[in-house]
């Protein structure tokens, strides 16, 4: 095997042009499928591996995609943070083998802006996947205003200008609102992340929507994200006079904080009280009821999500909504 495998190399093996070779790994759809299928075997076959700083040079691209989290609205202890970092390692791994992806946190006294800022000027990135979006979201003006690029997880109030990845949330939490309305509740408590998100107002909007329809009043609290908000909240309306008799919750994570709530309360989830979350996260502690959820593949989201931030500039935005799947388990009886 020579030691130093070029693209000229490959080349004089398989008897075509270095531009054929170099489109062939780099997966273009101007050269055909059985001539990138031959070229990508063999070059697995010898061990090639692109020159990465020449291709920098020759592109000016990084091949690497970041991805910031904002300690606000979750960092690595944050479980739906955990399952679409995962997910989105593999789908670029299965997409292009040769990108990486570089996760960082910031703080939440500091400016995420900096740090996209410095990412850019450093040449570190060349692209972003953008969760947890905003309906007014300052890192979608400054991306669309600096020309890089990326795709949101979540739609904006300027979703028409960027390539977004988002869930029907309202119509998943309206199917599942009219779920427990079904079964006789009426005094259902929205428990909901706050209302700067996209995705906070369409979960909203679906449960209210199943409510007035049926209806009945609706009732919402909007807590911080993470545990400790939620369980709070849940103790406080248990606790009160006419509590409700089910709880709908834009997390998994405020649904199992409502459950620790409602077992201190002498409560069992699933018989005196009906709780239903979101995104399918594991159970915080084993033992747990099975709780009923909106389910979505984080695997085929990130797929989509890696699909867009590595597709070429200077086209119309794309976009791909995916549905829930109500999961009935043990919370809802």
């Amino acid at each position: 095997m020579p030691p130093n495998i070029t693209l000229k190399y490959l080349s004089s093996q398989l008897g075509l042009s270095v531009t054929t070779i170099s489109r062939a790994l780099g997966g273009f759809e101007d050269v055909s499928v059985a001539t990138r299928e031959r070229v990508q075997a063999f070059a697995s076959e010898v061990g090639y591996t692109p020159n990465q700083s020449a291709r920098r040079l020759k592109t000016g691209r990084t091949s690497t995609v970041g991805y910031i989290m904002n300690a606000a609205q979750g960092d690595f202890r944050d479980q739906f943070n955990t399952r679409l970092l995962v997910a989105l390692g593999q789908a670029l791994h299965d997409a292009a083998p040769e990108h990486d992806l570089i996760v960082t946190t910031v703080p939440e006294d500091r400016n995420e802006l900096d740090t996209y800022k410095r990412f850019i000027d450093s040449g570190k990135v060349d692209s972003f996947v953008v969760a947890r979006t905003r309906i007014e979201d300052p890192r979608v003006d400054y991306l669309l205003e600096s020309g890089v690029r990326f795709v949101t997880h979540g739609r904006t109030g300027r979703a028409d200008e960027h390539d977004w990845v988002d869930t029907n949330a309202a119509d998943g939490f309206a199917r599942a609102t009219r779920h427990l309305i079904g079964s006789g509740h009426q005094d259902i408590l929205f428990l909901n992340f706050f209302s700067d998100l996209y995705t906070a107002v369409e979960r909203e909007k679906g449960y209210r929507h199943a409510m007035q329809e049926a209806e009945l009043s609706p009732m919402s609290r909007h807590c911080q994200h993470g545990y400790d908000s939620a369980y709070q909240v849940a103790r406080e309306m248990l606790s009160a006079p006419n509590p409700p008799s089910a709880f709908m919750c834009a997390s998994d994570i405020f649904a199992y904080a409502v459950m620790e709530a409602a077992t201190v309360s002498g409560r069992v989830p699933g018989k005196d009280l009906a709780i239903i979350g979101a995104d399918n996260l594991p159970a915080q502690m084993y033992n747990q009821p099975r709780l009923s959820t909106l389910d979505v593949s984080f695997e085929s989201v990130s797929q989509a999500l890696i699909e867009r931030v590595l597709a070429p500039a200077g086209r119309a935005p794309r976009h791909r909504s995916f549905d829930y799947q109500l999961l009935l388990r043990d919370t809802t009886g």
